[in-house]
């Protein structure tokens, strides 16, 4: 996968708690930062399937009557 430069701009105190993470955990800052993005966008798709699921399994049945009728 090609690789973009991304340039951030944060506190000098979050840029070291993200050095001193990476480092904990033997990986480059930038890796450190693209886990977490990761993780956040994995949290939000869970979380929209999830409302998505409750919205089939409460109005499926209406749904299908209305594209029946259609």
């Amino acid at each position: 996968m090609a690789k973009t430069q991304v340039n951030l701009r944060m506190d000098e105190a979050i840029a070291e708690m993200a050095r001193h993470a990476a480092e904990t955990r033997h990986m480059p800052v930038n890796e450190y930062v693209a886990q977490l993005i990761r993780a956040d966008n994995d949290q939000v798709r869970k979380v929209f399937l999830t409302g998505a699921q409750e919205v089939l399994d409460t109005y499926g049945g209406l749904i299908d009557s209305i594209e029946d009728a259609a």
